[in-house]
């Protein structure tokens, strides 16, 4: 049995590293780009890299940081303990600042650097008492058949369209940043999009998601011994009307609703991977990230949402993989990653792998955690699930993340 799971994940390897060598290299885009990433990751700030085809293949980075004001130690106040307190603190904050500026110089510097290569570019800058914003909107490159570069302008931003590569950074004040010094008096963000592909594919000649093919790489990844696993079902017909709520009361955590045509029944399957430990869960991530490049390296022009360097960052679903058929009823398919604190301890942590699919609109509850089902609006526990997790600490786990999108499509058949 190891040796059939040695030779399994051997394979998968070989297969993902061609698959690198297909959509990776043909996404390489700009070196100056992979110089900032690196500068950002080793300053510690979180880069989202993703990739996805709507009909051309897209490549896009986005990072930010905050900047916080010139760093001015606290005034003794006399007190041997306290001053010692605040001098630590201070330590801490002065590190921070200086951090957060190098993140951010790094940033503007690689905009003022592209900007002299730039096809079009555009640079707006305002400073006065101690406000500061920021603005970079950069085109790179032109396609030589195809699209041709288009420019819009909105008060002070101005926006590109239709360039291999374009990049927006976006400097805002922060308000009420006196109040405190710890408090980030603005922030800053960088979009990168590459896009090699001048010419779109119609929707009609992409090629339709097989699901069994990822499905079975898929398994043979998550039946590992130490992984449990549960499920859930949501199901919605027009007889229950979903009402909007307060944020402390919503019904879902995630809803993607289609409005044309209009769904008058919805369901929604969910499966739970549990991960055994930290270490699995890592492993098992990395496994599943090196399956995906695989698939998609065998099923080229299929509709997808990759987001490569998604992890166990926080309580918030994070998608890690999305795709989406625009059928008469319409059918989706997610992967997020989850992290949750073990009640009653405060260092362990739950990891969990959570795998959606739908027909008409996705809908996950917010005690997904500990649910069986829910049917419009009747709910029912897992009894498992439920003995150590209440319906109150199972939507506080998740309640880092909530969104509702609403999409709108014209069905291919």
């Amino acid at each position: 049995m190891k040796r059939t799971v040695f030779a399994l994940c051997a394979t998968i390897i070989a297969l993902s590293t061609t698959a690198q060598g297909t959509i990776q290299q043909r996404l390489k885009g700009n070196p100056k780009i992979d110089s900032l990433v690196s500068e950002m990751e080793a300053l510690g700030r979180n880069v989202r890299v993703s990739y996805y085809y709507d009909g051309r293949l897209h490549k896009t980075i986005l990072m930010g940081c905050g900047l916080m004001k010139d760093f001015q130690p606290t005034p003794p106040a006399g007190d041997p303990k306290r001053d010692s307190l605040m001098h630590k603190q201070d330590s801490v904050r002065q590190m921070e600042t200086l951090r957060l500026k190098r993140a951010y110089d790094a940033m503007r510097r690689t905009c003022q650097q592209l900007t002299d290569e730039a096809k079009e570019s555009y640079s707006w800058e305002y400073h006065r008492g101690g406000v500061d914003s920021v603005r970079y909107t950069i085109a790179l490159g032109e396609y030589v058949n195809g699209d041709t570069l288009q420019t819009y302008r909105r008060n002070r931003d101005v926006f590109y369209y239709n360039a291999p590569e374009i990049i927006t950074f976006d400097y805002n004040p922060v308000p009420g940043s006196d109040v405190s010094p710890w408090r980030q008096k603005g922030y800053a963000t960088f979009r990168y999009e590459y896009t090699p592909d001048s010419v779109s594919k119609m929707p009609k000649e992409r090629t339709p998601f097989d699901k069994d093919a990822y499905t079975r790489l898929l398994q043979s990844i998550l039946k590992q011994k130490g992984i449990t696993t549960r499920q859930f079902y949501v199901y919605h017909d027009s007889t229950y009307v979903i009402e909007k709520k307060d944020w402390n009361n919503e019904e879902f955590v995630i809803r993607s609703n289609t409005i044309s045509p209009r769904q008058l029944k919805s369901e929604t399957w969910g499966t739970v991977y549990t991960l055994g430990s930290s270490a699995q869960a890592d492993s098992v991530l990395s496994q599943i990230k090196q399956a995906t490049w695989a698939f998609l390296n065998e099923h080229p022009g299929m509709d997808f949402s990759f987001n490569s360097n998604s992890g166990y960052h926080s309580r918030a679903l994070e998608n890690m993989f999305h795709t989406f058929d625009s059928k008469r009823v319409p059918s989706s398919f997610y992967i997020y990653v989850h992290r949750s604190p073990i009640p009653g301890s405060t260092t362990d942590s739950e990891h969990h792998i959570v795998i959606i699919e739908s027909k008409g609109d996705m809908m996950v509850p917010m005690e997904w955690q500990i649910l069986k089902s829910w049917k419009n609006g009747k709910i029912e526990y897992d009894k498992k699930a439920s003995k150590n997790l209440t319906p109150k600490q199972a939507r506080d786990n998740t309640s880092a993340s909530r969104s509702t999108i609403t999409r709108g499509y014209e069905p291919i058949d």
